[in-house]
């Protein structure tokens, strides 16, 4: 066999700069900076390629909290922001309470939340728009005095008047222009929920805002309600490569905002872009769907130049590119002329004027070290892309229209076509499992009816194109998009604004009335609110607004006991003794709750309600973080349906909180009673943490066999909605459960 000749090429890693840019606003890296990293993986097949853009962990320098931000926000303020927001109800099938806030209260605690979570090197601007744009706040740094100040501005906002959305992106836009650079990542973050009806741009806002030049910061876009013209939004923010998240209910307003703003605070570079160019005999296409750009050099035809935006601390940007013939159609590449070199260039700003490069270059004959599965998650990933584009035309002034409902069988086939051949189907590990839910949840179901689909499939499906292509974790909803962002520094972020969300005091309500009935309000299963008619409770707390749940573990999760055995949780019994971070301490009750095809998240090998606190550090080093608390539903888990019992423990008393956990299924699980009763420790429970008011609600519902006690539910403060009580059945008495989930309950049967 002829050994193939060798190109004369330069070697497959280097760094350059470029001709063909202003060498002024160039720099190469200098590898004693931290700087990302570039590989090519050509696909086994030779019908593609994986091409990775990895940035650093988080910033070098330890002592950085988050990356400086100038961020303005542009708030719609149209009389229809001023409708009832109720706040979902806590389970299905219950109500939705009314606490008189509206959808703009609810929108300026998000504004709050952003201004408690800034500093003096942050800067924040507040622009309004209805009839026309106000400017509300200058883009000023944040210091104590300023801070106030925008809250003072943010607390006089007032709904009035139309929707002049084009005059407030204008408005907000020239903050930053007479605002001056700072250094910060520039954004501008655009909250409406309806159509815009006033002084619209004649030739489209693409069009407009094209013609302004390159654009002072990006355009996050976010679409409230049903009523909104989710493909406008989407179209605004990929053209200034920014994103757009679609907000359903009130439910979901705290946890989009409090990931858009984390992941601006943990950016690591803007307004990259990143340049493939292939050997001859190579034909490049992207696969994460239409775009605005077209990615292809049409005068070279083997370049594809990648417009990526922002890069955040941690999370790779993976572009799958098929290789295809003439027609389009995804063929092996066949090499020609000698050169067998793939080169990718990424162009990046490290928020300065200047920009940084990468170039580095791949032999298409050498076999990818990537693993198969991490294979077929990017093309898995891609085809969901691609699947939720092919809903969607571009119109002429480059906006997406909104399918139309006749087109729902056609939609279906597509999706079947994609569900048959995906590459993700059958694999195990948790990166593709995570599509596979996506696919099998919220997607099928959008496809199920012609009512889900019309009235907020379509809206959903821009945001989680957006999600998947961008790789962006954008609430915590959706399995696939979880699986973005788990690095350290992002969560960080995440966590103290969303504690902040929650702990902020309540915003008053604008709204004056017994009973709010907001029409049209049926079940639709991608929101937060379930039920009949809200009814009015004050005040609120926040995380009613920000989706969070009980706590419990599944019967079957493995418990570590404190002679080194594991045993299901259901089994444990009054006296035996566990391990916890203080040392063995014995169990004094076991609370065993029935449930039906409810909503649980698995982390390693625990099966756990959304918002029981865990503490995964230890299972990695070793070792015992008390900073480490953190939600199920914040971590990078999967999610999946559970019937049969979940358990809760208390431990025998102890002042010390850390002698209330117990190792479960790999990981630290708080237990009941632990004393950890407020602040922003994310066990803090005014219930959970009170060790006498959980042994009183045991003690009341009589004595339990071997300390094992029947929960049929909980009790919620009428004013808090936070959990206040058990609704505890006489110990063992299962003679309202129907006759199958009686007997996986008494036989601690668990179905998965």
């Amino acid at each position: 066999m002829e050994t193939p000749e060798t190109p004369e090429t330069p070697p497959p890693e280097y760094r350059s700069e470029e001709e063909d840019l202003d060498a002024e606003s160039i720099a190469t890296v200098d590898p004693d900076e931290d700087e990302p990293v570039v590989t090519i993986h050509p696909i086994a097949r030779k019908d593609g390629v994986l091409v990775k853009v990895q940035p650093p962990i988080q910033p070098s320098n330890p002592t950085i909290d988050h990356v400086p931000c100038d961020i303005v926000l542009v708030i719609d303020i149209s009389a229809s922001m001023d409708e009832d927001a109720p706040a979902p109800a806590e389970e299905e099938g219950g109500e939705s309470e009314n606490f008189g806030l509206s959808v703009l209260d609810l929108t300026k605690h998000a504004a709050r939340t952003i201004v408690s979570t800034l500093n003096e090197g942050d800067r924040l601007g507040i622009v309004t728009f209805d009839y026309d744009a106000t400017i509300v706040l200058e883009l000023v740094p944040m210091t104590e005095r300023r801070k106030k100040e925008a809250n003072s501005r943010i607390d006089r906002i007032r709904a009035k008047g139309q929707t002049n959305l084009w005059s407030g992106i204008r408005t907000g836009l020239e903050l930053f222009q007479s605002g001056g650079a700072h250094g910060g990542v520039p954004a501008l973050m655009v909250l409406t929920d309806g159509q815009p009806n006033h002084m619209c741009p004649q030739q489209g806002y693409v069009s407009r805002l094209r013609s302004l030049g390159p654009l002072p910061a990006i355009i996050n876009t976010f679409g409230f309600g049903y009523a909104i013209r989710s493909g406008l939004l989407k179209s605004i923010a990929e053209i200034s490569n920014g994103n757009y998240a679609f907000i359903p209910d009130a439910g979901m307003i705290g946890t989009v905002f409090v990931h858009a703003v984390a992941h601006l605070q943990s950016t690591y570079a803007t307004r990259c872009t990143l340049e493939i160019c292939a050997p001859e005999g190579m034909l490049l296409k992207l696969t994460t769907g239409k775009s605005i750009y077209d990615p292809r050099d049409e005068a070279a035809g083997n370049k594809v130049t990648i417009q990526l935006g922002n890069l955040q601390y941690g999370q790779s940007r993976d572009i799958y590119l098929k290789n295809v013939d003439e027609y389009g159609q995804q063929t092996s590449f066949e090499l020609m002329g000698g050169n067998r070199l793939m080169t990718a260039k990424f162009i990046y700003s490290r928020m300065k004027p200047r920009h940084d490069i990468v170039l580095v270059g791949q032999d298409m004959i050498e076999t990818s070290p990537l693993s198969s599965s991490e294979i077929a998650y990017h093309q898995s990933r891609s085809m969901i892309c691609e699947l939720l584009s092919s809903f969607f035309r571009l119109y002429q002034n480059l906006e997406y229209d909104k399918p139309s409902r006749e087109n729902l069988r056609h939609f279906q086939a597509l999706f079947n076509n994609v569900f048959g051949a995906i590459p993700a189907r059958g694999s195990e590990d948790r990166h593709n499992v995570s599509l596979m839910e996506d696919l099998n949840g919220q997607i099928r179901k959008a496809l199920s009816t012609e009512d889900y689909f019309h009235r907020w499939g379509a809206h959903y499906f821009l945001s989680l194109w957006n999600a998947h292509a961008k790789q962006l974790c954008s609430s915590f909803k959706d399995p696939g998009p979880l699986m973005y962002n788990e690095n350290p520094f992002f969560i960080k972020r995440r966590d103290i604004l969303d504690k902040t969300f929650d702990l902020l005091p309540a915003p008053t309500p604008s709204i004056r009335r017994n009973v709010l009935r907001r029409p049209d309000r049926r079940y639709d299963p991608y929101s937060s609110i379930r039920g009949s008619a809200p009814r009015q409770q004050q005040p609120p707390n926040m995380r009613r607004f920000n989706c969070a749940n009980d706590s419990c573990f599944a019967a079957s999760s493995p418990v570590l006991l404190a002679v080194g055995l594991t045993v299901p949780i259901c089994k444990l019994r009054q006296g035996m003794m566990v391990t916890t971070p203080a040392g063995p301490r014995h169990v004094r009750a076991v609370l065993k709750t029935p449930v039906h095809e409810t909503r649980m998240c698995r982390i390693g090998g625990l099966v756990v309600t959304p918002w029981h606190p865990i503490n995964t550090v230890q299972s990695e080093h070793g070792t015992y973080d008390k900073s480490g608390w953190a939600f199920p539903a914040k971590l990078a888990g999967r999610m999946e349906t559970y019937t049969g019992a979940i358990c809760s423990v208390l431990l025998e008393p102890d002042g010390n909180a850390d002698a209330h956990a117990i190792h479960v299924g790999g990981v630290w699980g708080v237990t009941l009673g632990h004393g950890v009763v407020d602040g922003s420790d994310a066990r803090a429970h005014p219930f959970f943490g009170d060790y006498g008011a959980i042994s009183r609600e045991l003690s009341d519902s009589g004595p339990g066999e071997d300390g094992v006690y029947w929960g049929a539910g909980i009790r919620r403060d009428a004013t808090t909605g936070l959990v206040a009580g058990f609704e505890c059945l006489s110990s063992g008495d299962t003679s309202d459960m129907g006759r199958a989930l009686k007997s996986q309950i008494e036989n601690f049967e668990v179905f998965l």
